[in-house]
């Protein structure tokens, strides 16, 4: 029995051999080393020292005992590198050999921990963060670089107690009101509340807030700041509100600058993905002037190009109730054809076009073509996808230069210097190629009998509409209920642009040893600048209310004058010799006979042309482009902010004191263009003044701010002839859920 067992022995022994042999090659080919990390006065041994060979990339650290092991060292000598928080950097050459474990033990020495400056955010004293009554998070430079964070927003997106930060495309969804905020600027949102309840400072000092009005409150644009030119942000989670006011609710943001960087540096990255792509370059140079004065100059530049939805397959949704991307009115759209005499008054006018519209007096149909050109059918109404014209990112531009000086007037005698100068364009911002009409059952937007378009379509599409014969067709007036551009295109494109400019100084004076009754006296002064524009393409009320009669186009020269009695408020004035649709007068079609193709992704006709498409029927782009306007606001805010800070300690060790006071002045002010002033122009007819309502005068001697309530500035139709022999009733609407865009 003994030979059969170590006959079964010796072959899983050479089995064991056969699948082990690279792994004792491996042995024999690399050495260790052993060895212990102990404090130089104490004799203690240190736990955690960082143990490592540079060049190979091999590390480790001392346990408790102090002991650390080195594998896999290749024979040959070897600089082994022990580093420690608190002690001086030691090094020992090592002698490794083949399959042998060297041993070496290191002595460190105690050395002072040397810093330039230590800066505490939240308190007007410097206390150790551990002591501090709220949590402070410090993240420098190289920690933001690890985390693939070259830039502020890319920083805060990554921070857990930062939410809902702003950034890239803002659009529709995120301000109030709607797209009223570049998509240029950032900004930060600690804890959730909003970005107006963070206060973000520069170097510890306010910074302006970005221009415009929002619903929400203004916040700094954190995009103004050159990446490279920032050391750390500090930030406190939690409210500071006793130390800094009411704006820091949420916390507090401190970005500090790299004042004592010495040399060149450059920097460049490039961030791609499908179908876009992100790009930054930026520089810094430092250097001392003389024997008091320290310099520092950075400069960036920064550009985001277009993220189009159609590159992102779940981007552009289909028609889901409730679920948005879809406006209620559109282009093709609906038609309303509704009972009327012409003798009701403007209320009842109103009512019956409802009416018609959801089932009351009068009828409703949609533009056959609705689908074919990527449209929903919804009952009364052909939706609209704007999703489109709403890019996923806009191309933006960046340029940022920052600069400071730091140094000493005299001995206990300090001063900074610093000048910020940045500017950020959003050129080609896009948004939907019309906007739904502001009243559309105002009868603005009427279709005559006489309409070209309108005798097209009922040739071609009467019997399909629910008519008799073409003839029935064409008896009364219709009303459009719909946008004057739709699924055509292209969407409307404006420049947006913001600047920030920012100066701050301050002198600091030692005015005793510290722990003396009056330590430092420190006096600051800054000024900080934001502009920029808020604009949005908008349309001519009472060029639409011309071009629906046929008498559109800039050369035309019908005039429109104020009219109360009507729904709207405007009536043909003189016609000066024009007839409708001739010579230089022109019809808006709103009918799909005017349009050749689709540009919504997805839709029949995009990729053949309709079949009822009358060149002659089109609308030229020189009337649209008549018809189209843009409102414009362009915002400056400006902050003056001075500090004066005096610190020192209470007698008998009772504690320490800081006394200060701080001076602000924020400007803010807003210049409209013509056709978005409404001091100017109020109504739907330029310069008319007539649908403002005065209040009556106050009984109370004690009001002195009145009130004044503007109607609606819609375009409409006077008051007409109809030809329907029975009045229209108005009637209760059934509910309907619509999102308009």
């Amino acid at each position: 029995m003994r030979p059969r067992l170590s006959a079964g022995i010796l072959l899983l022994s050479a089995c064991g051999l056969g699948f082990g042999l690279p792994t004792v090659a491996h042995a024999q080919e690399s050495g260790s080393v052993e060895g212990s990390v102990h404090d130089a006065e104490t004799g203690a041994p240190l736990v955690g020292a960082e143990v490592f060979v540079r060049e190979l990339g091999i590390e480790a650290r001392s346990s408790a005992e102090g002991v650390f092991l080195l594998d896999g060292l290749p024979p040959g000598t070897h600089a082994i590198l022990v580093r420690m928080s608190g002690y001086a950097d030691e090094s020992h050459s090592v002698e490794v050999a083949a399959g042998d474990v060297a041993g070496v033990q290191v002595v460190l020495g105690r050395t002072a921990v040397h810093l330039e400056e230590l800066v505490v955010t939240g308190t007007a004293f410097s206390d150790s963060p551990v002591e501090a009554p709220y949590s402070v998070a410090v993240a420098g430079r190289r920690t933001m670089q690890e985390q693939g964070s070259p830039t502020a927003v890319d920083f805060f997106r990554n921070l857990a107690s930062s939410a809902g930060v702003l950034g890239d495309r803002q659009g529709w969804y995120s301000t109030l009101p709607a797209s009223a905020v570049s998509e240029a600027s950032a900004s930060v949102n600690l804890r959730g509340i909003g970005p107006s309840r963070t206060l973000v400072l520069l170097n510890g000092r306010r910074q302006v807030y970005v221009p415009v009005r929002l619903a929400g409150g203004r916040f700094v644009d954190v995009n103004a700041f050159p990446a490279i030119a920032v050391e750390r942000v500090e930030v406190v989670k939690e409210g500071a509100s006793a130390v800094y006011g009411s704006d820091a609710v949420a916390g507090v943001v401190n970005f500090l600058t790299r004042k004592g960087f010495e040399g060149a540096e450059m920097s460049a990255s490039h961030e791609w993905y499908a179908g876009s792509g992100e790009s930054q370059v930026g520089g810094i140079w430092g250097k001392r002037l003389g024997e008091g004065a320290h310099a520092v100059l950075s400069a960036e530049a920064a550009l985001s190009q277009v993220l189009a939805p159609e590159s992102r397959d779940w981007a552009l949704r289909g028609f889901v109730k409730d679920a948005g991307a879809w406006s209620y009115t559109g282009n093709p759209g609906a038609f309303l054809f509704p009972r009327l005499t012409g003798d009701e008054s403007k209320e009842e006018f109103s009512a019956a076009l409802q009416d018609a519209q959801f089932g009351g007096w009068g009828g409703v149909f949609v533009d056959p073509q609705c689908e074919a050109f990527g449209g929903h059918v919804e009952n009364e109404t052909c939706r609209f996808r704007y999703q489109p014209w709403d890019n996923l990112l806009q191309e933006t531009r960046h340029l940022r230069v920052f600069g400071e000086l730091n140094g000493e007037l005299s001995t206990g005698t300090r001063y900074h210097a610093e000048a910020l100068w940045a500017d950020a364009a959003t050129p080609g911002w896009i948004t939907t190629p019309s906007f739904p009409p502001i009243s559309p059952y105002n009868g603005a937007q009427i279709i005559e009998p006489g309409h070209p378009g309108r005798q097209e379509f009922c040739r071609v599409h009467g019997a399909s509409a629910g008519f008799a014969s073409t003839e029935s067709c064409l008896d009364d007036d219709w009303y459009f209920y719909g946008r004057l551009v739709g699924n055509t295109g292209p969407g409307r494109t404006l420049d947006r642009g913001t600047g920030t400019q920012r100066f701050s100084t301050s002198l600091t004076r030692d005015l005793g040893e510290p722990g003396s009754a009056l330590e430092s006296l420190e006096a600051a002064v800054g000024y900080s600048r934001s502009t920029g524009n808020w604009n949005l393409p908008a349309e001519y009320a009472y060029r639409k209310f011309l071009a629906f009669r046929g008498f559109g186009g800039p050369d035309c020269g019908v005039e429109v004058v104020a009219d109360s009695d009507s729904p709207s408020g405007m009536a043909l004035g003189n016609l000066n010799g024009a007839a409708p649709g001739e010579g230089a007068c022109m019809y808006y079609n709103p009918f799909s006979n005017a349009n050749q193709s689709s540009v919504q992704p997805g839709a029949q006709y995009v990729d053949q042309d309709n079949p009822d498409y009358v060149s002659a029927l089109a609308n030229s782009t020189e009337l649209l482009d008549w018809i189209n306007e843009e409102v414009n606001l362009d915002n400056a805010a400006k902050l003056m902010v001075g500090d004066l800070m005096v610190r020192g300690s209470m007698p008998a060790g009772l504690g320490r004191y800081a006394l200060g006071y701080q001076f602000r002045r924020l400007a803010v002010s807003g210049d409209p263009n013509e056709p978005g002033d409404l001091s100017k122009n109020p109504c739907p007819v330029l310069g008319d003044q007539s649908c403002v309502e005065r209040p009556e005068p106050s009984p109370s001697p004690l009001a002195t701010t009145p009130t004044v309530t503007i109607r609606p500035c819609t375009a409409s139709s006077p008051r007409r002839r109809w030809t329907s022999a029975t009045a229209s009733t108005p009637r209760s609407r059934p509910t309907s859920s619509r999102t308009v865009r």
